[in-house]
């Protein structure tokens, strides 16, 4: 994540976007992507205050590192991705979470009913998370794989097709996460935006990460969010 002193400038930069954006069309979604997504997110709903409704500011969140998941288990498993059913939740970064316990294939679930992933699923969500370094040491940056999911995300809003998406939006009240803070869980998308959120049935470990992965945020996020 960066540090204070750059993000200061990065909100400045906001709160001349926000209220411009807001300005010429006050009723679009706005999917946020730049990096620290979830906290520049939360930065953008807070500067465009409680006149634009829950849900219409939102971030690409944890999209990508959920199709990333899914391909990496239709490939171990030689099946088509689209039969690969399963999220990544919580902070677009090294805190996110895989919701094991939810992962179906088919609508055959991955694990057993209350066994806990092995170290095999633990590497696949490690890779997962390090893709996007190693993408950035082998060519110097990533463009095509956020370029083709911000594409998804926007067909989606703009087919209003009500799709269920892990993009980053408030979680504030769900699962006893008690700060501002935006990130990643399953939520309905249309021409609105976030129409609703989906609450997961985690195992108590994926709750403990989520909680985990939104403290870590809101660490980084308080340093600058009184004066947003």
């Amino acid at each position: 994540m960066l540090s204070i002193i750059p993000f200061n400038f990065i909100v400045r930069i906001m709160k001349f976007i926000i209220p411009e954006l807001l300005k010429y069309n006050p009723e679009t979604p706005i999917c946020m992507v730049s990096n620290p997504c979830d906290i520049i997110t939360a930065v953008a709903a807070k500067i465009a205050g409680p006149s634009v409704p829950p849900g219409r500011i939102f971030g690409s969140g944890t999209c990508l590192d959920t199709s990333r998941l899914r391909s990496l288990i239709g490939n171990a498993l030689n099946v088509d991705t689209r039969n690969v059913h399963g999220y990544i939740i919580g902070e677009h970064g090294d805190s996110s979470i895989a919701v094991w316990s939810g992962v179906n294939v088919g609508g055959v679930p991955l694990l057993e009913h209350g066994a806990e992933p092995s170290e095999v699923h633990h590497a696949m969500h490690r890779n997962v998370v390090e893709s996007a370094g190693d993408v950035i040491i082998k060519k110097g940056y990533t463009n095509w794989a956020v370029g083709l999911t911000v594409a998804h995300i926007a067909k989606n809003v703009l087919d209003d097709t009500g799709s269920i998406i892990t993009v980053s939006t408030c979680v504030r009240g769900l699962y006893g996460i008690e700060n501002d803070v935006y990130s990643s869980i399953p939520c309905v998308i249309g021409g609105y935006g976030v129409r609703r959120v989906v609450i997961l049935p985690l195992s108590e470990s994926e709750k403990t990460g989520l909680i985990k992965s939104c403290k870590l945020v809101w660490e980084v996020q308080k340093g600058v969010w009184d004066s947003v």
